[in-house]
């Protein structure tokens, strides 16, 4: 496999301005050329490329038919704060899963997927882009869990745990209207 030094991202690179319609297929063919450098088993054009607009959690996903990889979502809200370098980054990312399901049926974060990240310099995981509308908040040990939906764990946070402690959990609005 290649290194990663010889595929320059920066070479891609697509400015925030630009139309959804761009941005997939600048996307798509930086992940051609990343799948055919890495010699990672990805039909990077028999996939389904779509971007989201709703998502706040996640920078990327793989959709699945079954067994079978079928789309590649890249979330738009990402894109725009992040830019483009840090989406390649997620292109990247979601390649390791695609291939990983061809190779041995596996889409987890595991020794494998984290072995593949390292060679092809990207993330296991990203960081939050996106403010939750809740926190989740334990009495005891003062652990915080960002909610962006409004989830039975928000709505009765008294019938739940702390994983970490076991302490009482209690639900505040991030935007401090009690919502």
């Amino acid at each position: 496999m290649t290194d990663a030094t010889t595929l320059d991202t920066d070479f891609y690179a697509v400015d925030a301005d630009a139309s959804t319609a761009e941005f997939l297929a600048v996307a798509k063919v930086y992940a051609r050329d990343v799948a055919e450098s890495y010699d990672l088993s990805v039909d990077v054009s028999a996939l389904d490329w779509e971007v989201s607009k709703r998502a706040k959690r996640r920078a990327g996903a793989v959709k699945y038919r079954g067994d079978d990889p079928e789309t590649v979502s890249l979330t738009w809200e990402y894109f725009q704060e992040h830019g483009w370098g840090a989406t390649a980054d997620v292109v990247r990312h979601e390649l390791i899963h695609v291939h990983l399901i061809n190779e041995a049926g596996d889409a987890s974060h595991g020794d494998a997927f984290r072995e593949l990240a390292a060679e092809l310099q990207t993330s296991v995981a990203c960081e939050r882009f996106a403010d939750p509308n809740w926190w989740v908040v334990c009495e005891d040990c003062g652990s915080e869990l960002p909610r962006y939906r409004k989830s039975k764990l928000v709505k009765n946070p008294d019938q739940y745990r702390c994983g970490g402690c076991g302490g009482r959990l209690s639900s505040h609005s991030a935007t401090g209207t009690g919502d």
